[in-house]
Parts: C-alpha cells; structure tokens; sequence
C-alpha cells in the first residue's frame, strides 16, 4: 500500500506504507514537520519554520522611506519562502511582544560622513542576545563596517534595531547595492538564528520546489555516473579481448597466411547472410515493441481550481491592543487549463471593525514602492484607488497581482502575508473573512473552500 505525500499543500508522490517510520525519524531528524492522517493514508510535511513569526519594522519616524521599505521588503520574500509567517509594520511595536524575532532596520543619511556603516543598537536584554549574535556574524560578512552602540533602559529591548548610516550623496547604484546585501544578510542571520534555537537542518527551510530541484539534480547526476561507468567496462573488455586476438605467435604467422584467402571469403559470405537476419529481426522487434497509438480526437478542457486560507491569529492580553490576522490565500489549479491573473477578493464583516494591511499597495504607489524583480515589479496592488471608501462600503477587498501571473495545471499560486487588525468583539459577536478569487478575465471563479472565523 502507498501513501500520499503533501508539502506546503502541495502533493509530492507516493511513498510505500512500510517505509512511514522511518521517513517519521529522517523528518525528525532534520527539523521538518510531520503530520501523519491514518484515515486518509495522507503524510503533509511543512517547513520547519511554520508557525513562527517575524515582524520587521520601518524607522521610528513617522516619514518612513521607500528604502526602508524596500530593504525589508525583500527580508520578508526571502523569509516568506522559509515557510515562517513575516510581517511589515511601521509603528505597531505592541506587535513584538507576541513574535519569536522582532527586527527594526533605519536609514540615517549623514553629510559629515565618509562610507556607509551599519550600527547595531543593543540592549541589556538577555533573551535577544542570541539573535544579536547571528545577525552580527551575518551582516559583517556583507562588506560594510558595523558598529555597536548599548542602549540601557530601552523602551523596547525585545526589538533588535539596525540602522545604516550613508553618506548624504551616495549614488542610486551604490544604495541598490547596500540594499541587496544587507536583505540577503539579514535574512541569513534570522534562519541561522532558528537553526541554532531549534537544532534543526538548514534544509527543513526550503521551499518544495528548491527541494525538488535539488533532489533531481543529485539523483540525476548518480545516475549519469552509474551509466557511464556501466558502459566503460564492457568497452574495455571488448578493447582488451580485440589487443589479445590481434597478436598472433611467429610461428603460426606462415601457416595460416596459406589459409586466408579462403577464409575470409567464406566469412564474408557468412557475414552478409548474419547480417541480413540481423535486419530482418530487428525489423520485427521494432514493430512488435512500438505499435502505433491512436491519437484521441477529443480532450475536454476542464476549469477548476482548490482555493483555501492559511492563517495565524496573535493577540494580546490587553482589551485596547488590537489582534493581527495574518493570512495567505492558496489557490492551486486542479484543471488542465491555464489560470490567468488572479483576482482575489476579500469579504470582511463587520466592515467597521476591521482593518486590512500588509503589504498590498495602491495603485498610485505601485511604480514607487513595488518590490523590484528580476521580471519586473512584484508583489500585490488593490484594484481601485479609492479602495478604502470602496472597502467601508460594500465589505470587499479587491486586490490584483501587479505582475502578469499564470497558474498551470497542478501549481499554486499564493496571495502571501496579508493582515487584519481589529478590537475584541463584544460576547457573541465575532470577525469572519470569506474569499472568492476570478481568473482568464474574471471569466471563472472560485470561492474558498474554508472561512477565517473568531468568535468572541
């Protein structure tokens, strides 16, 4: 008996039932999480980092630059991938005191100084010592100096704060540079920070299609091996046996020069007539072993797709601190047609307790504050510029990828790490969040097969 194989949602294959301990001890063992459905014959592995959540804040001031933005921005994509939730906040600090890792990260610009330098503002915080560590190793290897300044009596000691210092002219060039380490570096000392706390394998961080790739990679590469040493050993016996029958003695050298014309004119007979069999079987085999198939005349195009909410709910002990739902949106093509720019729509209710955020921008702020990708920009946009008033209204969110975007038969596609905030609800009342997404022109659409519902 087989069992099915999910990761992240996703299905992988098929496994032997027999083999289920002991692929239990590998997950174990190198920090994936397992979860094991004996009425369905199902495994659904998820990284080893599901659960835990980031949040990374902009600069203390209210005016909060687009580098800001942008630096962390890519944090969040390279976390988001790791399977933690992360989340972008400004001036939200209550937020830390329910997260394992809380990071602000500020520009300063200077006209007095001369290169950039990144200062790591310390507390005597004993818990965050760790974290201070690992992202202290990381950033020194990013080619900038770092400096470290202790703060005592801090305000906030669980919010590990990094700011970058730049001269007051640097270049367009050089800051994009500045940038790209230093989210790439900051990134690595956070998952350092939970393979260190967590004793787990960098491995159980990746996403499902790293894993595959590199999964194939090495089984592909063993493979090639094997063959090519399979087919240099009959090689070199046939060569050896060739050397060995193409030297004969002195001796029998006069003898047989009488008989050689004879012979080879009998093997050359009997050489054509071998070889005409050859032909003439292997004629046989190829039309016995490859039949022509018929080509169906018909397939039906079918449109379908799986839509579903992952979420995580934090909240404080105190009434006037508000909860943060963080939530992303599956949607996984279960047709054989094509899905084209998802359109995902969010209904809230009620609609005056709620508050949407994330990172989700208008459009007037797309060609600014987008994501820069290697395509072009990224990331999610609401549809409408009056998407507030909209919201306040008719209870829906609408929201479009900012990039074209298609989903093929069997992949996924995810709208990421969007929040909601809101107050707690007097007794009996509750918070509900439905979904709905519309694909090829909003001519197809599919509601979620699950709601997000708090009830108080």
């Amino acid at each position: 008996m087989d069992v099915e194989v999910y990761y992240s949602g996703q299905r992988g294959g098929t496994m032997p039932y027999a083999a289920l301990p002991a692929f239990r001890l590998f997950c174990k063992q190198n920090g994936f999480q397992l979860n094991w459905d004996s009425t369905n014959k199902r495994v659904d592995l998820d990284s080893g980092l599901k659960g835990k959540v980031c949040v990374l804040f902009t600069g203390i001031s209210s005016g909060a630059t687009a580098y800001e933005w942008e630096v962390l921005g890519n944090v969040q994509k390279f976390l988001s991938d790791s399977g933690m939730e992360v989340v972008l906040s400004q001036n939200n600090s209550a937020l830390a005191k329910n997260t394992d890792v809380a990071i602000r990260f500020s520009l300063k610009e200077m006209r007095t100084l001369e290169k950039p330098r990144l200062i790591f503002f310390q507390s005597e915080d004993e818990k965050r010592q760790d974290l201070v560590k690992c992202l202290r190793t990381e950033m020194q290897q990013s080619g900038i100096p770092c400096h470290y300044k202790v703060l005592k009596n801090q305000k906030q000691p669980s919010i590990v704060h990094i700011q970058l210092q730049l001269p007051l002219y640097t270049d367009v060039n050089n800051r994009k540079v500045y940038a790209e380490k230093i989210a790439l570096h900051l990134a690595s000392g956070v998952l350092e920070y939970f393979q260190n706390g967590l004793h787990i394998q960098p491995m159980a961080f990746l996403p499902p299609n790293i894993l595959k790739l590199f999964y194939s990679t090495m089984l592909l590469t063993s493979d090639k091996e094997s063959k090519q040493v399979a087919d240099e050993k009959p090689l070199a016996e046939e060569q050896s046996t060739i050397q060995e029958s193409d030297q004969p003695t002195n001796e029998a050298s006069d003898s047989n020069s009488e008989l050689s014309s004879e012979a080879n004119s009998e093997a050359d007979s009997e050489r054509e007539e071998l070889l005409i069999l050859a032909e003439e079987e292997l004629l046989e085999q190829v039309v016995t072993i490859h039949p022509v198939e018929e080509v169906p005349e018909h397939v039906d195009l079918r449109t379908s797709a799986e839509v579903y909410f992952d979420y995580t709910l934090i909240h404080s002990e105190s009434i006037e601190k508000p909860y943060l739902l963080i939530g992303t949106l599956q949607v996984k093509n279960t047709g054989n047609v094509e899905l084209n720019n998802p359109i995902v729509c969010l209904r809230v209710s009620p609609v005056d307790s709620i508050k949407m955020g994330g990172q989700v921008l208008p459009p007037k702020l797309v060609e600014t504050m987008a994501v820069q990708g290697t395509s072009g920009l990224k990331g999610w946009k609401y549809l409408e510029d009056d998407w507030f008033a909209q919201a306040m209204e008719r209870g829906e969110y609408w929201i479009a990828p900012i990039q074209p975007v298609s989903i093929p038969p069997e992949s996924t596609e995810a709208f990421q790490n969007f929040q909601i905030s809101f107050m707690k609800q007097e007794a009996g009342k509750g918070i509900v969040v439905e979904g709905v997404v519309l694909c090829n022109d909003q001519t197809v659409h599919f509601s979620a097969n699950n709601r997000i519902a708090v009830s108080f």
